[in-house]
């Protein structure tokens, strides 16, 4: 059987241990969670039931469900079937808990070919879905798996989609910086006086952000809508996008910004219907905000028990609490994985360290197919390394 001198193809800052994968997973629930914003942090919600464009994904290159799927080889058609319409629905949270039963039952019969190929696959599908600290968990344990299989080409296609991992956080990083500059130039082009063109701007930064689910971003581009209109003497318009900027707010409990904007509601403008539905949305947005920080809290306390279980070496039991943690989070709004994100500055600085990961990862998995006469590969990974800039 082939065997791989692993340590060649190890970058110094991997991680390759089980005990520092476990670290990672819970600094992931507990640091990149839902805490309570600090300074630098900046608060971030979902998106109002009444604009349907909020709920667009962000642009991103497809995954192939055809090729991870095949490549799984899940001798469960109906498992089968029920992921692919998952993925297809973009319903990414559903299908990463199907994921995880397929990754069980594979743990349950030793599988570890399996095991391996279903966390690539779930680390896949946390990409697609911008989660891209969970995505950094799943391929490192499969990196690790394949490893120990001295299983070259799983090996380098772990390499490669955490490469990939690392020129997404770099995309949405400048994304996010491009969008915080465009926003900047639209409030002095209203505080200068200069109005022209500022409309599409604050559009374009609007959707934007909220494809790479900035939503603080977008509710601060909201405001700036309502500063626009108000210099158009334009108050209906105003207290419109004040509103829509409070419910992004209040889709993350901020009552006092909620508060601060709603008192700038007039009566007159609105009217008593309008009003009424305006302040029952709101109510409805902070219902849920609470329901969700409880589901957190659940799914928080079923990952904690599967780190307890693990070190115990009840490993099943452990997987069992780890699939009610994926059940959890995927029965509450999709917003609450974006609750609290960094600053554009310090998301833009990182990202820095982003593209030195990239690098690495795609080299290492470019050793592995030039070492085993794989040039269509390796010409593919020389291709990803031009995406990082």
């Amino acid at each position: 059987m082939f065997t791989m001198d692993i340590r060649r193809y190890i970058p110094d800052h991997a991680a390759t241990s089980v005990p520092l994968l476990a670290l990672l997973f819970t600094l992931h629930y507990f640091v990149a969670g839902d805490d309570r914003a600090g300074p630098g942090s900046e608060v971030v919600d979902g998106a109002p039931a009444f604009y349907p464009h909020w709920q667009m994904p962000a642009e991103r290159d497809p995954l192939d469900i055809d090729a991870s799927l095949q490549r799984l080889g899940l001798d469960d058609a109906q498992r089968d079937r029920m992921i692919r319409q998952l993925l297809d629905d973009g319903r990414f949270q559903q299908a990463r808990t199907q994921l995880l039963q397929v990754a069980a039952a594979a743990v349950r019969r030793q599988e570890q070919a399996r095991l391996g190929d279903s966390l690539m696959l779930l680390g896949e599908v946390a990409i697609e879905q911008q989660e891209l600290s969970a995505a950094e968990i799943y391929l490192q344990e499969a990196l690790y798996l394949s490893m120990e299989r001295d299983d070259p080409l799983a090996t380098a296609r772990a390499y490669r989609l955490l490469g990939q991992l690392n020129i997404r956080s770099r995309e949405l990083a400048r994304r996010a910086s491009n969008g915080y500059d465009e926003l900047w130039q639209a409030r002095n082009s209203i505080a200068r006086g200069h109005y022209r063109g500022v409309y599409g701007q604050l559009e374009q930064v609007i959707r934007d952000n909220l494809e790479i689910r900035r939503y603080g971003a977008a509710a601060d581009a909201w405001e700036a809508m309502a500063a626009y209109h108000d210099k158009l003497h334009d108050d209906y318009q105003a207290q419109l996008a004040r509103v829509e900027a409070a419910k992004l707010f209040a889709s993350t409990g901020q009552t006092t910004h909620v508060d601060r904007l709603l008192d700038t509601v007039d009566r007159g403008v609105v009217g008593d219907s309008g009003l009424a539905e305006i302040e029952t949305e709101i109510r409805r947005l902070l219902e849920q905000y609470h329901q969700d920080v409880i589901k957190s809290s659940q799914a928080r306390d079923y990952q904690m028990l599967y780190h307890h279980y693990l070190r115990l070496g009840q490993v099943e039991r452990a997987w069992q609490f780890r699939i009610k943690s994926s059940e959890t989070l995927a029965g509450a709004s999709e917003r609450l994985l974006y609750q609290r994100q960094a600053d554009v500055i310090a998301v833009l600085f990182n990202s820095n360290f982003a593209m030195d990961r990239a690098r690495r990862y795609l080299d290492k998995a470019g050793m592995i197919y030039d070492d085993n006469g794989m040039p269509e590969l390796l010409s593919q990974t020389r291709q990803l390394e031009m995406q990082i800039f």
